[in-house]
């Protein structure tokens, strides 16, 4: 089967897709409150759009995915200093370089190639 979406923007679409159905989960959670659950729930919302983008090779999935990427990276670094325990200090510091991968897969030449 041959397609022509480079793997990295499939690797690119698919982890943020896992990273946006987590955000959506937010809310589920006891400790943030009111302002973050809707941030993530908003965030997560955008990225399954901004996956879907990517999946389809398109420029403006790219554009959205840098966004929510960047705002997720930003959203839990904080929580490297300031979580209550250290499960959820790992999960921000995971969450981040999920993030920026995103973004550097999202922006390399190959995957750049498959936008035109």
């Amino acid at each position: 089967m041959k397609t022509s979406r480079p793997a990295v923007l499939t690797l690119a679409a698919l982890l943020l897709g896992l990273l946006s159905l987590s955000s959506l989960a937010t809310p589920l959670l006891v400790g943030p409150p009111l302002p973050v659950k809707v941030l993530a729930v908003v965030t997560g919302l955008i990225g399954l759009l901004a996956a879907y983008g990517l999946w389809q090779a398109k420029r403006w999935g790219m554009i959205i995915a840098i966004i929510v990427s960047a705002l997720n990276a930003l959203s839990a670094a904080p929580g490297l200093v300031v979580q209550p325990n250290l499960f959820a200090t790992i999960t921000a510091g995971v969450g981040i370089a999920i993030s920026v991968l995103i973004i550097v897969l999202a922006v390399l030449p190959s995957a750049r190639q498959a936008y035109a």
